[in-house]
């Protein structure tokens, strides 16, 4: 009988440790194999740039908003020559994602060539596809998963969680029934992954950035696209 109720304890124990979480942070890294987009035969550039780059992140989120932001830069590695190559990765420590999901209000803070911006829209997301049936454990909750193309045709892979129920997730990926807490470019180009999950939250931090020149999206990108040419090899993240 002892046993039965140490058995019953310990599981509704592990149920209420894994309840609905309605507000938190999350901490996240983000990986990116830069040699993936560079040209086996161009083995200098190669040895120029290291092939991992690790970034470190936070997601806040609460009352059906949230804020995704860097806590750990690595400079910027820009490569640009006559064959047009450009490395540029995103996520300096100015850039912030900040969503109202209940007001679909999405304002971004963009640093580009020390310039800042803000760049304010409707919340979008891509196309997911909810695929049923697979799921993954990460960090002890159950995520299920989805997949879709971005905007520049990358097939993207992401694990959401429904029991953090805010359709968020790192950077621009969000729109799902959860939170996503893993995402996938490309077969492991870029990945997202969770590596913290904090039930607290900081609510001062989790405003709309205020401060740089407000810009469309649309003028904004044609900026970004004009600054980092038209290369045969690309690396973005933003």
């Amino acid at each position: 009988m002892k046993n039965v109720l140490a058995t019953l304890t310990s599981i509704l124990l592990l149920q209420a440790a894994h309840a609905q979480i309605k507000e938190g942070t999350i901490s996240y890294e983000q990986t990116a194999d830069l040699h993936r987009r560079i040209p086996e035969e161009n083995q200098q550039l190669r040895s120029m740039v290291p092939q991992f780059r690790t970034t470190k992140f936070e997601l806040l989120f609460a009352d059906n908003q949230s804020l995704y932001k860097a806590v750990e830069e690595e400079p910027d590695m820009t490569e640009q020559n006559n064959g047009g190559i450009v490395l540029r990765m995103g996520g300096g420590a100015e850039n912030e994602y900040y969503r109202n999901y209940s007001s679909h209000k999405s304002i971004e803070l963009r640093e580009l060539m020390d310039e800042l911006y803000l760049v304010e829209d409707s919340v979008r997301s891509i196309a997911w596809k909810l695929e049923e049936g697979e799921t993954k454990v990460i960090l002890g909750y159950t995520c299920k998963k989805a997949t879709g193309k971005t905007a520049r045709g990358n097939d993207v892979v992401a694990w959401y969680c429904e029991d953090i129920p805010i359709a968020a997730g790192p950077e621009q990926f969000n729109g799902l029934p959860g939170l996503i807490l893993l995402v996938d470019i490309n077969k492991g180009e870029i990945i997202y992954v969770a590596k913290v999950i904090d039930k607290k939250i900081d609510r001062k931090k989790l405003k709309a950035p205020a401060k740089g020149k407000k810009i469309a999206p649309a003028e904004f990108l044609a900026k970004q696209n004009e600054l980092m040419g038209n290369g045969p090899v690309r690396i973005v993240t933003n």
